[in-house]
């Protein structure tokens, strides 16, 4: 059995009259400490897909296990606990508390979990030590999203879902924060899971998701993943 099994997942939107099926049996699997990119053009379902990971959003049909437990059957008290301990989530736009330093907004995740890393260390890993009094306006676009990364990673948690988390980079800095990325999934076991629409990332992942039209086109396993200094885009 797979870590994250995604099995026959149908989403349905209905506004009205209308009904938008986001995903149409989308299936695929990821093993635990992976790092998984899901590339697909806007619209294709990819973050939907990754909310219903995430336990933020419901399917319409379909079973999502994710170590051993059917997610999409969690309810209540037990669904709350599965996003605070299980879950990272990073942004395209950060989602900082602006009038908290960096350090307070890391200790944000660091106070809703029951085993959580240290938080300066894990300011230390992502590089702001020196950074960690400053208020998100006094940070740049990059360090702002290491801040965003450090408060999903010192939750300690299962998963680490992205979404678009250099779509407001520039390509050095975002390549920076990529690094990281990959860097916890090899060095914590963490299984990290990205979505983008921009190709030339994917050969850093273990694994290439590929949705269109709210299908999986493809599962492209990468036997040799590429370090981040190697990219160009």
């Amino acid at each position: 059995m797979a870590y994250i099994e995604f099995k026959n997942v149908c989403k349905e939107y209905n506004t009205g009259e209308v009904s938008i099926k986001a995903l149409k049996k989308a299936s695929f699997e990821i093993e635990k400490g992976e790092l998984v990119v899901i590339i697909g053009p806007s619209g294709a379902g990819k973050t939907t897909c990754l909310n219903i990971l995430g336990g933020i959003d419901t399917l319409t049909s379909g079973e999502v296990i994710v170590d051993g437990v059917k997610i999409n059957k969690l309810k209540g008290r037990k669904l709350v606990k599965y996003r605070r301990e299980d879950v990272g989530f990073v942004f395209q736009f950060y989602n900082l508390v602006q009038n908290l330093t960096a350090r307070e907004n890391v200790e944000l995740g660091y106070e809703i979990c029951k085993n959580p890393l240290d938080v300066d260390q894990t300011i230390k890993k992502v590089g702001l030590t020196k950074r960690k009094d400053n208020f998100p306006s006094a940070l740049s676009g990059g360090e702002q999203q290491r801040v965003a990364i450090a408060r999903a990673v010192v939750k300690n948690p299962k998963l680490l879902l992205c979404d678009e988390p250099t779509g407001a980079l520039d390509s050095k800095t975002g390549k920076q924060v990529l690094k990281l990325l990959q860097s916890i999934s090899k060095k914590e076991k963490t299984t990290v899971i990205i979505i983008t629409h921009n190709n030339a990332i994917t050969p850093i992942a273990n694994k290439v998701i590929t949705i269109k039209n709210g299908s999986v086109e493809s599962v492209k396993i990468n036997k040799k993943p590429k370090n981040i200094g190697d990219l160009e885009w």
